[in-house]
């Protein structure tokens, strides 16, 4: 069946961000006449530990940009994880994405006199949203904010705090003659009242159970990218059969649902065949640059990550992925040009190979199913 410019190709992976990738050489230039060699020189990038590495889990779905139907490429990004309440109360000095301003914080600066922060009489909620002012901070990170301190002689050194958006604060000179400091509070359930308690991200696997709840988003997200499609018309979801991705029961429920409720097809991927897909062919590695230079100078904090890669994603150009989606139809062609192997999929790229044939693109949309039949089961890239 020829599908025409019906035929329409969407693509489902996840991938591991982190703060900077290890799989590269930095070329430092010297310094040039004239330039101090400590101001030009660069900023090398550090971590925490190298055996492990603070990463977060994505799961994401991109197609080919159609800037006419207002349409750019992107369809859903989702982290995976899942909402979990606080078991007790938490109090941490994570203030904000900025490592120095949150350094600031953390060592006092906010009851400097040259700051200005502090005044006479000022009350908690007044504090709360000087400090915002001051260093830009969030509203939900503002709202949260106390004052912690010790009571000289306690003999359990229990830490105390000041909560009440109307108490009244210490004079400059006693919060810091006192040690008083700003910490962020997160509240955990109340055992006696049943009160529930605040709820934050937690990684976990992309199994059956994740799986089986986000795939109907998936299926809605994907509808609502591609609003001038009939619902007649079938979309096709390219995505890889990992085993991690849930038992083959979850794996037929969700396929079957896809298809019912929004006429998803989805086609899996052979096996060790990463090309085949444009996210593992250029997108990931294009997404991951962005993530290295957005989080440049910010802390190295998992929320921190997170909001990184939020911003990443909006900041995938178009032109990058429709490149993309181009190579892949290149790779088609190569595959068939290699009776179904993968040999030629790396041998052949650059400039002088990016033009796609319409024989790729023909089979592609004639039949999607007997595309992705073409790669070798025992083929392997790199």
């Amino acid at each position: 069946m020829d599908w025409g410019e019906d035929f329409h190709a969407v693509f489902l992976d996840e991938k591991w961000f982190y703060l900077s990738s290890r799989r590269r050489k930095i070329k430092i230039l010297p310094p040039g006449p004239g330039e101090d060699p400590d101001e030009v020189a660069p900023h090398m990038p550090t971590a925490i530990s190298r055996r492990h590495a603070l990463k977060v889990m994505v799961l994401g779905v991109v197609g080919k940009p159609h800037p006419d139907k207002g349409f750019d490429g992107r369809v859903l990004k989702k982290r995976v994880s899942k909402m979990e309440e606080y078991k007790k109360t938490v109090y941490s000095q994570n203030f904000t994405d900025d490592a120095t301003a949150n350094g600031l914080l953390k060592d006092g600066q906010w009851f400097d006199k040259e700051v200005g922060v502090v005044v006479e009489g000022m009350t908690l909620g007044d504090l709360k949203d000087a400090v915002a002012v001051q260093y830009f901070l969030d509203d939900d990170i503002r709202r949260r904010l106390v004052l912690k301190y010790h009571v000289s002689g306690n003999a359990k050194k229990k830490a105390k705090y000041i909560d009440k958006d109307d108490a009244t604060i210490p004079t400059q000179d006693a919060l810091a003659l006192r040690g008083y400091t700003l910490v962020v509070k997160y509240k955990g359930r109340n055992k006696k009242s049943g009160e529930e308690g605040d709820k934050r991200e937690v990684d976990v696997s992309c199994d059956s159970d994740f799986m089986t709840k986000v795939m109907p988003e998936v299926g809605q997200a994907i509808r609502s990218a591609y609003h001038w499609v009939l619902p007649r018309t079938p979309i096709f979801l390219y995505l890889d059969n990992a085993g991690g991705h849930g038992t083959q029961e979850a794996v037929d429920a969700y396929v079957k649902a896809l298809k019912d409720d929004y006429n998803v097809i989805c086609i899996h991927q052979r096996p060790r065949s990463p090309a085949t897909n444009i996210l593992d062919l250029g997108v990931w590695m294009y997404f991951q640059c962005i993530v290295e230079k957005e989080h440049f100078r910010l802390r190295k904090e998992l929320s921190a990550l997170c909001r990184t890669v939020d911003r990443a994603w909006d900041k995938l150009e178009a032109m990058k992925l429709e490149n993309v989606y181009n190579r892949w139809k290149l790779v088609l062609d190569l595959i068939i040009e290699d009776g179904g192997g993968n040999g030629k999929v790396e041998s052949k790229r650059g400039k002088l190979y990016r033009e796609p044939s319409n024989e790729a693109e023909n089979l592609a949309e004639e039949d999607p199913l007997e595309m992705d039949e073409l790669v070798d089961d025992d083929a392997d890239v790199e």
